[in-house]
C-alpha cells in the first residue's frame, strides 16, 4: 500500500505525484507537490521560516529525521495508523501544513488536499468522513457556524487546532462537537506539537499533556524550556508563561505580553480571556504608552451587542479589578488576522492609529 494525495477529485501515489501541470494549480498544490518531490528525492534539510515564539522571525533549517520523529510522536499519541484518510487544509508553506505532508508520506496515508480558506468545507463534497484533520481556530468557527460545515466537522474522528489560542466561545462551541478536538503546543523550533489538551469529551482538560519523550523545565520567568530529538537534543527557550504540574503544563500567557501599569504587572493574554468570558465575544488588548502610569492597555470588542463603547467599558469598569480596567474601549465588526488566523496586532493598531512607540 502506498499514500496518495487527493486533490480536485485526482489521486496520486505521493511516488508518482504529477508535476508538469504545476502552473494550472493554486499555490497549495504547487507548495506541497514542491515539498513532496523534495521529500521523496531523499533531501536530508529543509528551511522554514518561524513565526516569532521564541524571538524575533528567522529561518531555521528542520532535518529529515526532525520530521520523522514528531510524525511518529503524533501518530503515536493519537493512535494514527497506516492508511488513514486525512484532510489538508491549512497552509503547506508553515510547518503544521508541512508536517501534514510528511505524516501522509510515512504512514501511508490518503491525504485530500484542499486550498487554505477560513471555511473549508466550501471545498468538500458533503458530509465526505475523514479519521483526521489539522484545522486553525478561524476555520474551526467559520465551519461551526453553518449546518454543513458541522455536519462535516462530525464526520472527522479527530481534529487537531493550532497556529492560535481558543478563545472560551470556541472552547464552548467545540463542546457540541461529536468528534474528538485536540488543542496543540508547539512551534517551527519544535517542529510542531510537543503538547496535546483534549478540549471535549470525557477527557477534557485544562492543561496540555507533553508527549512521550519531550523533556520540559521553565526558568526564571516560569517560561517554558523544551527539548528533545525534534530540537536536536537541544534546550528551545519560549516566552510563554506557563504552570508546570510534571509532564503536564497550563499556558498563562506570553511574557512579552505583560505590562507595568504603574509598578503592577498585568497579564493580557489572562485578562483577554476574563473579559471574552464576561462578554461572551472576541476581546483584543493592546498595550498603549501613558504618561502618569508607564504603560496601559485599551480594549478592542467585536460587536455582537446593541451595546455602544461607552456602555461595554461601564460594564468592565464595574466587573474588573481596579488596575484591570481598559483605558478605552474600541468597537469594531470584524478582526485583522493573519494568514495562520491570529489576530494582527499590528494592522489592528494601525486601523484604529494606537500609538505603541
Amino acid at each position: 500500500m502506498s499514500g496518495k494525495l487527493i486533490w480536485n477529485g485526482t489521486e496520486s501515489y505521493f511516488s508518482k505525484l504529477p508535476l508538469s501541470q504545476e502552473s494550472s494549480h493554486d499555490q497549495s498544490y504547487i507548495s506541497s507537490a514542491k515539498f513532496i518531490n523534495e521529500w521523496q528525492s531523499g533531501k536530508e534539510s529543509f528551511a522554514q521560516n518561524t513565526s516569532g515564539s521564541t524571538g524575533k522571525p528567522k529561518t531555521i533549517s528542520i532535518s529529515r529525521q526532525q520530521m520523522i520523529a514528531s510524525a511518529k510522536r503524533t501518530a503515536k499519541a493519537l493512535n494514527i495508523n497506516k492508511g488513514t484518510s486525512a484532510l489538508l487544509c491549512i497552509n503547506p508553506e508553515f510547518i503544521g501544513g508541512k508536517m501534514m505532508l510528511v505524516r501522509a508520506m510515512e504512514f501511508e496515508w490518503n491525504l485530500t488536499l484542499v486550498p487554505p480558506s477560513s471555511n473549508p468545507e466550501e471545498h468538500l463534497k458533503k458530509n465526505t468522513h475523514f479519521s483526521f484533520a489539522a484545522l486553525v481556530p478561524l476555520q474551526l468557527q467559520s465551519m461551526l457556524g453553518t449546518e454543513k460545515g458541522r455536519a462535516q466537522l462530525n464526520n472527522i474522528d479527530t481534529i487537531i487546532i493550532g497556529g492560535a489560542p481558543i478563545s472560551p466561545q470556541l472552547e464552548a462551541e467545540i463542546q457540541s462537537l461529536s468528534a474528538k478536538v485536540f488543542s496543540t503546543y508547539g512551534m517551527t523550533e519544535t517542529v510542531s506539537h510537543i503538547a496535546l489538551k483534549s478540549m471535549n469529551g470525557i477527557h477534557r482538560s485544562d492543561l496540555f499533556q507533553v508527549l512521550d519523550g519531550i523533556s520540559i523545565a521553565i526558568d526564571e520567568r516560569n517560561c517554558l524550556r523544551i527539548k528533545a530529538d525534534v530540537t536536536l537534543n537541544e534546550w528551545v527557550q519560549t516566552n510563554d508563561v506557563v504552570e508546570l504540574r510534571g509532564s503536564e503544563f497550563k499556558w498563562l500567557g506570553r511574557a512579552d505580553f505583560v505590562i507595568n501599569s504603574g509598578g503592577v504587572k498585568i497579564h493580557l493574554d489572562q485578562l483577554e480571556s476574563d473579559i471574552e468570558k464576561l462578554l461572551n465575544t472576541e476581546v483584543v488588548l493592546l498595550k498603549q504608552n501613558h504618561d502618569q502610569l508607564g504603560e496601559t492597555f485599551v480594549a478592542v470588542i467585536v460587536n455582537r451587542s446593541n451595546k455602544t463603547s461607552s456602555e461595554l467599558k461601564s460594564i468592565l469598569e464595574s466587573s474588573l479589578a481596579k488596575y484591570h480596567k481598559p483605558n478605552e474601549v474600541y468597537l469594531v465588526d470584524s478582526l485583522p488576522r493573519t494568514s495562520s488566523g491570529k489576530v494582527d496586532r499590528l494592522a489592528l493598531c494601525k486601523q484604529l492609529k494606537i500609538d505603541q512607540s
